[in-house]
């Protein structure tokens, strides 16, 4: 039995419940998940060259070896050798928009890994077309993009500015869940596709929150809902371990 008090919201309360299960009481209006994901810092070092007409995406110079991240959650497309690049690594992340990453010395990670924001995934280096220790960074909108959208506002919108220092841009744990068994749906809606079940408490780095469904559980009712961008859907608040409805510090969605 969950005995960490929750606060009743007004408005967000039903009459006494005696529900063990999650019960749809009145549906919220339906909204699409946030474009984007919480987004990490890819590398340190200083920018040599900036996104222009003629160049696909930023350079960060830094020290050979300098540590590669991931700048969000997401599944490895590519990790090989090209030319230009020497070696190269593409990860399409959750959202559809891919992240390219070249001229590494090492590699880390293969095709058809699952990796999370701020994952380490190579060393820098100065392989194929390069002049000096760097990595080339790019953001497409798909994978059938044929040229790098500008990665300064790309990376902004997550959160990121260049150039940056790993760990300042990724997100951390601020919340866990409790319960067994609670189920992450695509939307804030009992009816939406449940697209991960927790099979017990779990650490989670809540992006934003929203209004949907009314869940009941352990005597409460609430129609808050989180959305977790690294298991790519919401859970309800009600599965938040917190005394608030809703959750303090978190954006609405």
């Amino acid at each position: 039995m969950r005995v960490l008090k929750r606060t009743k919201s007004i408005g967000m309360l039903v009459a006494t419940v005696a529900a063990t299960g999650l019960i749809p009481l009145t549906a919220g209006t339906a909204q699409a998940a946030p474009t984007g994901y919480a987004g990490s810092c890819p590398t340190a070092g200083t920018v040599t060259q900036w996104w222009h007409s003629g160049h696909d995406g930023v350079d960060i110079a830094n020290n050979r070896g300098t540590p590669i991240h991931s700048t969000g959650p997401g599944t490895v497309i590519v990790s090989g050798t090209a030319s230009g690049y020497g070696q190269w690594i593409r990860i399409k992340h959750d959202d559809g928009t891919v992240t390219e990453y070249g001229h590494m010395y090492e590699r880390l990670v293969s095709v058809n890994q699952r990796v999370s924001s701020g994952q380490l995934i190579a060393r820098m280096g100065s392989e194929g077309d390069s002049s000096g220790n760097h990595l080339h960074f790019e953001a497409h909108s798909s994978t059938s993009s044929t040229r790098g959208m500008d990665p300064v506002p790309y990376l902004r919108e997550r959160g990121v500015g260049l150039p940056c220092t790993p760990g300042s841009g990724t997100p951390g744990t601020n919340f866990t869940t409790w319960g067994t068994s609670v189920r992450v749906r695509a939307d804030a809606r009992l009816s939406a596709t449940v697209v991960r079940t927790l099979s017990g408490p779990t650490p989670v780095f809540v992006e934003c929150q929203k209004r949907g469904d009314v869940v009941n559980a352990e005597g409460y009712s609430n129609d808050a809902w989180s959305y977790i961008p690294a298991l790519g859907g919401y859970i309800s608040n009600i599965y938040i371990d917190h005394p608030a409805a809703w959750l303090p510090g978190v954006r609405e969605c």
